[in-house]
C-alpha cells in the first residue's frame, strides 16, 4: 500500500493532539497544545511548499498531499485555539474587574477603619472609665476589627490560592512545552534516520545495478565469442564427421551383404 510523505507525521501528531485536546478542559492547556500543533503544521507546510518549488516534474503535488493529510487536524487546532483564546480573554476581563472592585473596597475599608478608630477614641474620652458602655464599645470595636481583619486575611488567602493556581498552570505549560519539544525532536531524529537509511539503500541499489549491467555486457561478449568459435571450428568438424560416418555406414552394409549371402 502506497504511503504519502506526510503519513508518518500524521500518525505521530494526530493521536497526541486529539487526545490531549479532548482530555483537558483547561483553556490554558488547550491554547498551548493548539499553538504547538499549529507551529508544527506550519513547519510541515513550509517543507511541502519548498519541495513543490524544487520539484522538476509537476505530476504530483506535495502541497496537495499535505492538505489532504492535515486538513482535519489543522481545523481542529484552529477551533481549539480560538475557543481557548476567547475563554482566556473573558477570564482575564473578569479577573481585572474583580481586582478593581477589590482594590476599591479595600481602600474604602481602610478609610472607614481609621475614621472608626478616631470616633471610638473620642467616645471613650467623653464617657470616662466608669461608664458601663465602655466595655460594650470595646467589644464592638474588637468585633468590627476582627471582621475586617478576617476579610483582609481571606482576601490574602484568595490571592495566595490564585498565585498557586497560576504557578501550577505555569508548571504545566513548561511540562507540555518540554514534552512537545521532545516529541518534535524525536520525530525529527526518526525522519533523519529514515532518510539516511533510504539514501544508503539507494546507493546499494545503484551499485548493484551497475554490477548487473557489467555482468550482462560480459555475458553478451562471451556468448558472441562462443558463437563465433562454434561457427568457425566445431561446425566444420561436425559436418566432416557426418559425411565420414555416412560413408563408413554404406561400406559396412556392403561388406555385410557380400560376406553373409542369403541362406
Amino acid at each position: 500500500m502506497y504511503e504519502g510523505p506526510f503519513d508518518q507525521w500524521k500518525r505521530a501528531l494526530e493521536p497526541v493532539v486529539v487526545e490531549e485536546l479532548s482530555f483537558s478542559d483547561d483553556p490554558v492547556v488547550q491554547d498551548i497544545i493548539s499553538t504547538k500543533a499549529l507551529a508544527n503544521l506550519a513547519l510541515l507546510r513550509k517543507s511541502a511548499v519548498e519541495s513543490q518549488l524544487r520539484a522538476h516534474e509537476h505530476g504530483g503535488s506535495e502541497l496537495d498531499e499535505y492538505r489532504s493529510a492535515f486538513k482535519d487536524l489543522e481545523c481542529s487546532a484552529l477551533m481549539a485555539k480560538h475557543s481557548s483564546r476567547t475563554k482566556l480573554s473573558a477570564e482575564h476581563e473578569r479577573l481585572v474587574e474583580s481586582m478593581k472592585s477589590k482594590r476599591y473596597s479595600v481602600d474604602f475599608d481602610l478609610e472607614d477603619t481609621s475614621r472608626y478608630d478616631e470616633d471610638v477614641e473620642i467616645i471613650e474620652k467623653t464617657t470616662g472609665p466608669e461608664n458601663d458602655g465602655e466595655e460594650s464599645l470595646g467589644q464592638l470595636r474588637s468585633r468590627l476589627l476582627g471582621n475586617r481583619r478576617g476579610s483582609s486575611s481571606s482576601g490574602a488567602d484568595q490571592g495566595a490560592t490564585t498565585e498557586k493556581q497560576m504557578q501550577v498552570h505555569n508548571n504545566l505549560q513548561e511540562e507540555l512545552i518540554s514534552d512537545m519539544s521532545q516529541l518534535v525532536s524525536g520525530l525529527k531524529i526518526g525522519a533523519e534516520a529514515f532518510q539516511n537509511a533510504l539514501e544508503e539503500d539507494s546507493t546499494v541499489l545503484k551499485a548493484t545495478e551497475l554490477g548487473l549491467q557489467a555482468t550482462s555486457r560480459s555475458l553478451t561478449n562471451l556468448g558472441g565469442k562462443l558463437k563465433k568459435y562454434h561457427n568457425s571450428k566445431v561446425g566444420l568438424l561436425f559436418y566432416l564427421g557426418c559425411i565420414l560416418f555416412m560413408f563408413l555406414s554404406l561400406l559396412l552394409t556392403y561388406m555385410i551383404v557380400k560376406i553373409f549371402p542369403k541362406m
